[in-house]
């Protein structure tokens, strides 16, 4: 999928650090749990920041005492 696709289907709001952390903490992930992840990042949109934004997002909800595993 090119870049142009892929920031179209996006939508209106920017996926930032910020939003994936709302959105992680509405899934249900906590502070402290151990998390697996696997994911596609072309099905989250356009992030600023790309991938490193994906992860600062998961270790801010998970705190220092979480986990994360990439899977």
């Amino acid at each position: 999928m090119s870049e142009a696709a892929v920031i179209a289907r996006t939508g209106s709001r920017p996926v930032t650090v910020e939003t994936l952390v709302e959105d992680l903490t509405a899934l249900g992930l906590q502070r402290g749990m151990i998390v697996l992840v696997h994911s596609s990042l072309s099905s989250l949109g356009w992030v600023c920041g790309g991938p490193v934004a994906v992860i600062r997002a998961l270790e801010t909800v998970l705190g220092p005492e979480g986990t994360l595993y990439p899977g």
